[in-house]
Order: structure tokens, then sequence, then C-alpha cells
């Protein structure tokens, strides 16, 4: 295997040069005696090796000034970790947790190798586990350890013919905290990446979790399955009490007692482009019951929900979740009003 600073001759053609950059498995950059740097397919060179016997037939002097920090080759440690910004501690919405792909070379996004972080952006000091899925659909051990709070670590860096291993696969998390009111359970989290995701370019975007081009995937929101279900942060002592929020549905209320909830991702998320499809149903369900409940609490009468018409999985998923709800009735919003893809909900109460 070619290393940044290997001298070699071209397989094909005369002259050679030097290695100054790994691009990829199967392709390295050559600078030449011109000051050019070529991309070549490591099929078409000859290393020259000064320690093989045969070398002398090969060797030839090429007036080549590498640059200083091309001359070695770069090492990585495994245990690299890096704060997150600190606006994230400062001004933290939500506690998350993320599975990023970052590439090596920032301007050719889709050659080239990769680096594969874990991000917490949560207050919890991690253990964590990580397993690939293979076909057959055992689990191959990848790594494990920890990772501070408001962090990034380093997984691996991989090719992109390693990007299979990463594709499917589950992480589970234990959390610690010096102090807190009550205790997280640990967590199991499947997660899976559309291997066709990592060979167009308008999928890597900017993100500051990783302040660089790259496929972030949330792997769990703490906010969302812990937090956000009666697990309460330690207050601050010093703190002064906060009002109490407004319940949900009022953010959609359209008349006394009446709501309209539009579940269309869009609406929800701000940039859902890196949400999988089974990731944005789950997220539009979890919508769903928290407004409906909302609703229910708020002593609603009607909550208009606009699903959109789709392929009606949507539609298929809320149905049976109102099939455990003994005190609603459900029918199809009005066609003049909403079109076919929205469901009206009426809540009968006691008053």
């Amino acid at each position: 295997m070619l290393k940044t600073g290997d001298k070699v001759k071209f397989l094909n053609a005369s002259g050679g040069g030097i290695v100054t950059k790994v691009i990829d498995s199967r392709m390295v950059t050559i600078m030449i005696e011109d000051g050019f740097e070529i991309p070549t397919m490591i099929s078409e060179l000859i290393k020259i090796d000064p320690k093989e016997p045969a070398a002398r037939f090969f060797e030839e002097h090429y007036n080549i000034d590498m640059p200083a920090q091309q001359t070695e080759e770069a090492e990585i440690p495994d245990d690299r970790s890096t704060d997150l910004p600190a606006h994230f501690a400062a001004d933290r919405k939500a506690e998350d947790l993320y599975l990023a792909f970052v590439p090596h070379d920032q301007k050719w996004l889709i050659t080239g190798q990769l680096d594969v972080f874990l991000v917490n952006n949560s207050s919890y000091d991690i253990l964590y586990n990580i397993f690939s899925k293979t076909p057959l659909g055992h689990y191959n051990g990848v790594d494990y350890g920890s990772i501070f709070p408001d962090s990034k670590l380093l997984i691996d860096t991989i090719n992109r013919e390693q990007l299979t291993h990463w594709t499917e696969g589950c992480m589970q998390f234990l959390f610690h905290k010096e102090q807190c009111l009550s205790l997280l359970p640990p967590f199991n989290s499947e997660f899976r990446v559309e291997g066709k995701k990592f060979f167009k370019e308008g999928n890597y975007r900017e993100n500051s979790v990783i302040q660089a081009k790259g496929i972030v995937v949330k792997v769990l929101s703490l906010t969302e399955y812990f937090l956000g279900q009666g697990q309460q942060e330690t207050p601050d002592p010093n703190a002064q009490p906060l009002p109490d929020a407004a319940p949900l549905i009022r953010q959609y209320q359209v008349a006394p007692r009446e709501a309209v909830v539009d579940l269309h991702i869009h609406e929800l998320i701000d940039d859902p482009t890196n949400l999988e499809k089974n990731e944005i149903l789950e997220f539009q369900k979890n919508h769903f019951m928290k407004c409906l409940d909302s609703a229910i609490a708020g002593n609603f009468l009607k909550v208009t929900f606009i699903h959109g018409v789709g392929n009606g999985v949507l539609r298929t998923n809320i149905i049976d979740l109102l099939k455990n709800q003994t005190s609603v009735e459900f029918f199809d919003a009005p066609m003049s009003k909403y079109g076919a893809g929205a469901m009206e909900i009426r809540i009968a109460h006691n008053d």
C-alpha cells in the first residue's frame, strides 16, 4: 500500500514522482518534476523501494520539493476528541447524539477517505458500544469506549469500500452525571444510512456539530425519548422559577377549542434533509401523539391533522394510534378546505 512520500514510477508512461496524497485505496496524487499534482490509479504505478535488491534498475532522481507538511504520513490517534462549539452548551435546546461522516477532502466530497465521528451534544458522560450489522443479520463489534459531554470523538477513518460496514448497525449507551434527580435507563439505538447517499455531493452539508461538510445522522434524542417523558435535569438552586410553558396545542389553535396541525416534515423541522424515511415517520408519529395528548389535556374539542396524500403510510400509522384512544372520533376532514390529505379528530369531554 502506498503512503505519502513514497517514490514511484509510472507503469504505462515515462517518468514518475512522489506520492503527495492518498485519495483512497485505489488512487493517489503524484507530484511530478514540473510541480503539478496528478491523480493516478495505484495499479498504474510502481513503488521504488531503495531497500529492494532490484531497486537500482528503477532508481531515478526526481527534482521535487515536497511541502513540509506532506513529507510524513499523517497519523491520527484513536482517541482524538474535540469540543463542540461553545454555543451548543450555552444555547442547548435539545440533547442529541449523532454519527457523522466527514470527508478528508472537503472539495471532492465523494472521493477519498472519511472520518467517522460520534458526536455527544448532551450534558452527560456517555459509555458507548457500536456494532455493525452484517448482510446475514449478525452483529460485529466495531468500537466501545466513553465520550465527554459537548464533544465529538473520532471512531474510525475509512475508505469508500468500508462504507458498507457503516450503513446499518446498533449503538448502545449508558449515561452518567455527577448529580441528577433521576437515572436515565440504558438505551439501544438502531441506525441505518442508505449507501447511495455517500455518492451524491448534495448530501454532504455544512453542519455546525462537525464544523465541516459531511453526512450527519441523529442516533438518539435524549430530549425526545427521556427528558421529555418525566425525566428532569438537576435544577439550579439559585435560578429563578420559570413560568409554565404554554401547552403544545396552543401553537396550532385557530379558534376556541380548535386547532390545525400540519404534519408535513418541513413544517416540523427546519432541515430534514439528513433524516431517513423511518426517522421522519417516527418524528411525525411522536409529534401527532404529543399534540393529541396536549389537546385532550387542554380541553380542546377538535383538531385537524394535515398528513398529506403520499403513499398513505403516515395516515395508516395515525389510524393505528387512534385505535387505542377511547375518547376520540375521527373523520376525513372537509376536502374543500384541506384536500384529500387531512383528518379531523373530535374529542369527547364530560363537561
